[in-house]
């Protein structure tokens, strides 16, 4: 499903209950809504250093080295080294060019392939990029503006936009413009980390109350549908997973940015 998220940028780790269910969280700004406006945040993990289970679908295995393009990164972008996304056990490097138009993000393996993906944004500001494998061995990467993120995944060496029930690409909210999204989380389960759309909302006592839903990528990257939400009411104003979840990352995964020129 369609997600829409909001976000504000911050580092740390939450944990999020709904009666005996906890989250651990950890900061995430792109805003994951559900599709159709069901929407609830999520939790980070450390998804850089998450290696999946022996439970993972097959058929999202990407070959053993994703095979070497003509294309590169660009000497302008701004890049960080990221874990390995094409299976052949070395690091990879995400990037984002903002001398194109729109601007361009990709990722470029140590095997010497370049995948890229236009960024179709049209926030004014900085935007934001991370990728990540989550548990089920989808790689996913989630670009943002600080208004809405847009959700992709890596598959067979290509980026595939995944739609949800609503039949449109699912993406995040993450201003909370639609009442279904602040940011984008992952949260850590068995087998690496879960992707985890995030709404906190101010309560009338000035609390504030936090929900987590999850999210679940097909293993062909063509779909997108929202699980469980759990919710923790009563957090302080300066509780982090307030913060947190205003904001997109996954857990340890590093975020590029744009300078917001």
């Amino acid at each position: 499903m369609s997600t829409v998220h909001s976000k504000t940028r911050t580092a740390g780790r939450y944990f999020v209950v709904a009666g005996f269910l906890a989250i651990a969280l950890s900061g995430c700004a792109a805003s994951g809504a559900a599709q159709t406006s069901a929407v609830t945040p999520a939790e980070p993990g450390d998804s850089a250093d998450a290696t999946p289970d022996s439970s993972v679908d097959p058929a999202v295995a990407m070959p053993t080295g994703c095979p070497a393009t003509a294309e590169s990164m660009p000497a302008e972008a701004v890049s960080a080294e990221i874990a390995d996304v094409d299976g052949d056990g070395e690091n990879d490097t995400e990037w984002y060019d903002e001398t194109t138009s729109p601007f361009t993000f990709g990722i470029s393996t140590a095997s010497g392939a370049t995948v890229t993906l236009a960024d179709d944004l049209a926030g004014p500001g900085g935007h934001n990029g991370w990728t990540a494998t989550l548990h089920n061995g989808v790689v996913v990467t989630v670009l943002d503006d600080s208004r809405s993120a847009t959700l992709h995944a890596l598959v067979d060496c290509e980026f595939v936009t995944p739609i949800g029930v609503d039949a449109r690409p699912y993406t995040f909210d993450m201003q909370n413009t639609h009442d279904n999204g602040t940011g984008v989380g992952c949260l850590d389960v068995e087998g690496g980390v879960e992707l985890n759309g995030l709404q906190v909302t101010q309560n009338r006592d000035d609390s504030y109350s936090l929900m987590a839903t999850g999210i679940t990528v097909s293993t062909d990257g063509l779909t997108a549908i929202n699980g469980y939400t759990a919710v923790s009411g009563a957090l302080p104003e300066d509780d982090p997973r307030v913060a947190e979840a205003q904001t997109s990352s996954c857990g340890g995964a590093p975020v590029v940015s744009t300078s917001g020129r």
